[in-house]
């Protein structure tokens, strides 16, 4: 009776085709690249993808992963072009000397610490890294995602 309840449990997917495995080909567009998708030899819209990789549960989660990962690099990507420009008028701005009008050379006036754009140049390097780091993993998150769901078929 219990193997019997067990296996009544367990209903098979029936909308599904063995055929229903997921391809990506990598298509470049001016510069940057982009993936098309297709099941079954039909090609398919990037939402439609991601309606089927939301429908199976292990896919929906690498798929969540990498939707996190992507807004940490949007982030990342945010904060290294602020403190960058940061950086950049605070060394502009403390850097500034002048000229000697007696003899033509270039004088320091001014005694300012470059300390804040030191460290803003820290914080944008930091940043750097951290959306390379952000970037790759979304994108690896993304194909483990496909990959789970294509294994359902194999």
């Amino acid at each position: 009776m219990a193997s019997f309840v067990a296996l009544a449990q367990d209903k098979p997917n029936t909308n599904t085709k063995a055929d229903s495995i997921i391809k990506w080909i990598p298509a470049k567009i001016v510069g940057h690249a982009q993936y098309d998708y297709t099941i079954n030899g039909k090609m398919q819209t990037s939402e439609d993808v991601k309606a089927r990789l939301y429908a199976y549960a292990p896919s929906k989660v690498e798929l969540l992963k990498s939707s996190r990962e992507a807004s940490l690099y949007g982030l990342s990507v945010i904060g290294f072009a602020l403190s960058g420009a940061g950086a950049t008028l605070e060394f502009i701005d403390k850097s500034g000397g002048s000229i000697n009008a007696a003899n033509g050379q270039e004088t320091s006036t001014s005694h300012h610490s470059l300390t804040g754009g030191y460290v803003l140049s820290g914080v944008a390097t930091a940043l750097v890294f951290s959306a390379i780091f952000h970037g790759l993993s979304a994108k690896r998150h993304a194909h483990k995602a496909l990959a789970l769901y294509n294994q359902q078929y194999e």
